[in-house]
């Protein structure tokens, strides 16, 4: 069966993403991926849960029409692919789950085939033994006793909504000098950092009954993490498979925060080679940390996909310390790309979408060679002549030599997995993934 434009690939996006659309105001990232499509990967629509009818199995999108510049409204079946940008409000919670179980029956392909929870990968990785040394201290809070025994132990904290995104739910406890207790944390919506002092423990607790509201949270050591002018840091890695299903890495950004705010969210970035020039490493140190950096990433990439099934990307959050070591913070299955347009600029952040669509084409490509296989086994009594699997094999290899003639930048290199790549200009690699010189387009 051949992949062409009748292909379709649903974006599912917020509700307040949606409103914007429908106003003709797209969020950026948005109109980004709807360009990157113009080289017609697929017929791409964006919708919200609350237009999803799951009873007819129809949806109300918008797609953009490149002919005339505008964004148009339409009603389209269920998509063969699915990439998941935003969520359902609790309103359409239930709608959302039948609106997944349904797609599943119907062998859609998710590019984002699970949300990646705070404390679901954090317990998930505690017994995997490669990475337990980039681990941090971490307990589900059940009662105060949690926050006493990680406090005398630890005098810095932090507390994070067991599920969140976008640096919410997540408050700072410092033991001061004084010997009293400081929480700080940041508002998303108020964009606002907000500092408690209390002088006992104790008094803590009501603070976080009303911050939690009842919802689950788990206690973490604090990273001792890398500073610049009482700017803490830490890095955001952007990660993908390729048509050849290899892991790349679209960029490294080094995130610095606000003056003294407890998280890196809405801050500077920065491409990993100057924070390196910041700290004034040597050649040779930096090409060991990235070396160190690399295996750390793959590592993560592959043990959650041993989990939660393959990604097509994700966003890794991680932190350096003092002493360089590293540790790690949180996954992301639905990575705004925030910090690699800060750091790497638009032309980066635009082949990080031309990415994901070759690869989701690529992936439907190949789960429909493989029916072509399956037809034919049940055709010959499953013994399927050499010269008919040949022919199979060609026609899927003959899709991928199409789909690697799609224009793109020299900003990422291509890989195959497994096979070590020799130096290309602007980029370095020591086993499995290409990493990008900073500033280069």
């Amino acid at each position: 069966m051949k992949a062409n434009i009748t292909d379709s690939l649903g974006v599912l996006v917020s509700n307040r993403a949606w409103k914007g659309i429908s106003k003709n105001k797209p969020h950026y990232r948005l109109e980004k991926l709807a360009e990157a499509n113009k080289e017609d990967y697929f017929k791409m629509f964006f919708f919200s849960i609350n237009k999803v009818n799951i009873d007819k199995q129809v949806i109300t999108g918008y797609y953009f029409d490149f002919k005339n510049n505008l964004w148009k409204q339409g009603t389209f079946p269920y998509p063969e692919v699915l990439y998941r940008r935003g969520g359902a409000t609790k309103k359409f919670k239930d709608n959302y789950r039948t609106f997944i179980d349904q797609c599943k029956k119907k062998k859609t392909f998710f590019l984002n085939p699970s949300s990646l929870g705070n404390w679901d990968i954090y317990n998930y990785f505690s017994n995997l033994k490669p990475l337990k040394p980039y681990l941090l201290e971490t307990v589900l809070y059940e009662g105060p006793e949690d926050l006493f025994y990680m406090m005398n132990k630890h005098q810095t904290i932090y507390l994070k909504g067991v599920t969140g995104r976008k640096g919410q739910n997540v408050v700072r406890v410092e033991l001061l000098s004084n010997n009293h207790y400081q929480c700080k944390y940041y508002d998303y919506t108020q964009q606002k950092i907000y500092t408690m002092n209390y002088e006992q423990l104790d008094d803590v607790i009501p603070f976080l009954d009303k911050f939690y509201k009842g919802k689950g949270f788990m206690v973490q050591e604090a990273i001792d993490l890398l500073e610049l002018n009482n700017r803490r840091i830490d890095l955001r890695a952007e990660l993908q498979r390729d048509i050849t299903k290899g892991i790349q890495v679209g960029g490294i950004s080094a995130r610095v925060s606000q003056e003294n705010s407890p998280i890196t969210i809405h801050s500077d970035a920065i491409p990993l080679d100057d924070l390196f020039k910041w700290i004034k490493l040597s050649s040779k140190e930096k090409l060991k940390i990235k070396k160190r950096i690399e295996s750390f990433l793959c590592t993560v990439y592959k043990e959650t996909e041993d989990k939660y099934g393959e990604f097509g990307e994700i966003g890794i959050d991680f932190g350096l310390t003092k002493d360089l070591e590293i540790k790690f913070i949180e996954c992301n299955s639905q990575s705004a790309k925030v910090s690699l347009l800060k750091a790497y600029g638009e032309k980066t952040l635009m082949q990080s979408m031309q990415n994901i669509l070759s690869y989701a084409k690529g992936s439907l490509l190949e789960t429909r060679s493989e029916e072509d296989v399956r037809d034919l086994e049940a055709d010959n009594g499953n013994k399927v002549s050499n010269s008919r699997e040949e022919k199979v094999t060609q026609k899927k290899n003959k899709n991928k030599r199409e789909l690697c003639k799609k224009p793109s930048t020299k900003i990422i290199q291509k890989k195959i997995k497994y096979k070590r790549p020799t130096r290309q200009e602007n980029t370095f690699s020591t086993t499995q993934v290409w990493f990008v010189s900073a500033g280069r387009s």
